[in-house]
This record gives C-alpha cells, structure tokens and sequence, in this order.
C-alpha cells in the first residue's frame, strides 16, 4: 500500500512539472533555470530544499509570463524560500528583500537614529582616564579609490587616538552598518594580535578561505595587500580594547565584532546583533536580466568559532539609550569605561 502511494506521489510530481514545463516559453524558462540553479548550487540556505517542488510551482507562478520581466514573481518565490534576509533578487526594475529578523523602526534607541541623521562618519575623542574613543561606521564602498581613502582616513583616526598612548580603546560598532570588509579591518588593523583574524565556512560546513591581515592590511587569495595604507603605528597586544555593538551592528559591522572578540584582551559591551554575520556574494542571471545577492558562507573567528546562527553577542548586555550627545553619560560607553579603568596591560 505504502509503494502505491509513493509511486502515485512521484507521478502526481512528474505530471504536475510536466504540465507547468509546457506552460512555459522558452525565454522565460530558461530565466528561471537559471536563477533557480544558482540559488540551490550557491546559497548558504539552499541545500536540504525540495528544489524539485519549488520548480514546479515557480513555473507555475511564470505560466503566462511572456518575458522575463513579468515572470519576477517567480523569482521571488524562489528566493522567498531560502530565507535569505541578508541577500536580495532583483530585475531591472524590481527587488525583494526577504523581511529580516528584527524591526529596525523600533529596535533602535531614539538617540541613536538622531544620530544616524547627522551622517555616515568617524568620531574620535580621549574620554576621561586617557581612555580612547574611536566609532567605526558602515562602508558602503565599491570604487577603489572610495575603498582607499576610507580605509586611510580610519587608519589616520586610529593612529592619532594611538599617539596619545591610551590605557584603553573604546571601539563603537553600534552604528556600523556594514558594508565593505576590507577598509574596516585595514583601517584597524594594528588592533589585531595575529595576521589570521578569522575563516569564510561554507554550508558544508568546511573551511573555504582565510581572512587575512599582512602588516596590518587585508590581502587577497594569493597574498597580495588589497589596500594602500599610508600610516603606520602599533598598539600594545595586551592593551584592553572595549567593543561597542547593538541592534544597527549590521553584517560587515558584525563580522568585524566577532573577528575582534576572539581575542583575549577584548570584550563586548551592548546588545546582541540583528544576525547578518555572513557572506555575500553576487551573481548575475541570463547576461545581466537578473541578479541574485546570497548569503553563501559563514564566519569563522581565529579560534576557528563557527557564528552558526549568524550574530554576535556581547559579554556584558546592555540595554542603552545610546548618548552620543554626553558620551560618558552613555549607559553602554560607561560599562566599557569602568572595565576599561580597572583593566591594566
């Protein structure tokens, strides 16, 4: 009885495909194979999918779709069941995000979307006890040139914060963003201990690249400086360095948060991360009529700590209010300053 019910389930499947396949023109299907293969071969939530079903009712979805544009809607269905709130498909004319894990409209504090509003920039300031201050934005940049100048105005902050000789650093991440990884981590680059910070991991869950600092600058797969850094200082290995996270630690914001909170003079002060803590990578479909950007990979730190669900906790939470008016009035900003204060190299 059992048999009869499975082999009229895998025809059931076979007809429904077979009929949807014949709905379909030619342009159109090939569009969505395309996209299709790319999602189950690539992205990190693909595998363990019923590719098989979403096909057919992606099909479906595109029956009287007579070009690529109208046949979007399938995409979206595709995409929707990866879950992939860290990725996005798009048309020439349309996009989807999948809706993310956290509403940013009421997880952020009112202080700190205020601040948001005065733009995208780096703060340094020597807080009390010769304590260092340096907030490290989000880095939305592609251009090379974009990628080189920020990573050197970061690296000139940091020089100058370290100039001062502090007894301790206060790094704020709260309002990073994400963005490009290799400014941020080149532009700090002399607060890391070793050159390896961290592993890409992929959904198999094996070790598929190394990220990877040379004279404090991030390199590529062969070795080579990705980054021209024009300024050059040291920080002690063993001076303690305070990490600022929250809600609005996003993605590349994240990843740096982790890669720094392996390291024993470190330690997290905030609130736990929405869970963007992945890789992402881009790919077109069908010369340029689509594009796909997927989570394709995890982050590992330089103890070799697999993020499996993706964000970032703090080891000391705190719920703040986020004061960048009064930074020492700031509730997480005073936490770091006390244990910064009673923290010796």
């Amino acid at each position: 009885m059992k048999k009869i019910k499975l082999s009229f389930l895998i025809g059931f499947m076979l007809l429904s495909y077979t009929e949807a396949l014949t709905q379909v023109n030619d342009s159109v299907r090939n569009y969505i194979d395309s996209a299709l293969n790319i999602m189950q071969t690539k992205a990190l939530n693909g595998k363990g999918l019923d590719w098989e079903a979403i096909k057919v009712t992606a099909y479906q979805k595109a029956a009287i779709a007579k070009n690529t544009k109208e046949a979007f809607p399938a995409l979206q269905y595709a995409f929707e069941q990866l879950k992939d709130y860290h990725g996005v498909v798009a048309n020439a004319d349309t996009f989807y995000r999948y809706p993310p894990p956290k509403d940013f409209s009421t997880a952020l504090s009112p202080g700190i979307k205020e601040e948001f509003l005065k733009g995208n920039r780096i703060v340094t300031a020597v807080l009390p006890e010769n304590i260092a201050y340096l907030r490290v934005p989000g880095m939305m940049v592609i251009d090379e040139a974009e990628v080189h100048k920020n990573a050197n105005m970061l690296r000139d902050s940091l020089c100058m914060l370290l100039n001062e000789k502090p007894r301790g650093i206060i790094i704020d991440l709260r309002m990073n963003v994400g963005g490009n990884s290799a400014p941020m981590q080149s532009g700090i680059g002399p607060l890391f201990n070793a050159s390896v910070l961290g592993y890409s991991v992929n959904r198999d869950g094996q070790i598929s690249s190394e990220i990877r600092l040379k004279d404090g600058v991030t390199v590529d797969a062969e070795g080579n400086k990705t980054i021209a850094i024009t300024t050059s200082c040291s920080a002690s290995s063993t001076m303690p360095i305070a990490v600022l996270i929250g809600p609005s630690t996003v993605s590349s914001g994240e990843i740096l948060a982790a890669l720094l909170k392996a390291q024993p003079n470190v330690k997290l002060f905030g609130e736990t991360t929405p869970g963007f803590c992945n890789a992402t990578e881009g790919f077109y479909i069908m010369e340029n009529k689509g594009y796909l950007l997927l989570s394709v990979s995890r982050i590992a730190d330089a103890t070799k700590h697999i993020y499996q669900e993706m964000l970032v906790e703090p080891h000391v939470y705190v719920k703040s209010d986020d004061n960048y008016v009064d930074l020492t009035a700031d509730p997480t900003v005073k936490l770091a300053l006390h244990w910064l204060g009673f923290t010796r190299e």
